[in-house]
């Protein structure tokens, strides 16, 4: 007899826009921006783009890809502290 998983509907607004609480969420959330960063560095420097347009270019992919990173453990991970229903309490 297998058991219906339970639905929860997840509030949008808060899990984009809540910062990184946890000590573990600003560390995941500085690795991947820093390693993204240095993957749109690299191919920027064999060009001759101005090194202020570079850090640039680069800069923004590593902040939009490790945001959408950490909303997706968010959403994976921490679903009830992201619900409508309750505020990160088990509904009864």
């Amino acid at each position: 007899m297998s058991k219906e998983p339970e639905r929860l509907k997840i509030d949008i607004q808060k899990i984009f826009l809540t910062p990184p609480t946890s000590m573990r969420e600003k560390i995941t959330l500085f690795l991947m921006m820093l390693v993204i960063f240095i993957m749109c560095f690299g191919p920027t420097i064999f060009t001759d783009i101005s090194p202020v347009r570079a850090i640039i270019i680069s800069a923004l992919p590593a902040f939009t890809v490790s945001w959408g990173w950490m909303v997706l453990l968010r959403s994976l991970f921490r679903k009830r502290e992201f619900s409508k229903d309750s505020g990160g309490k088990k509904k009864s």
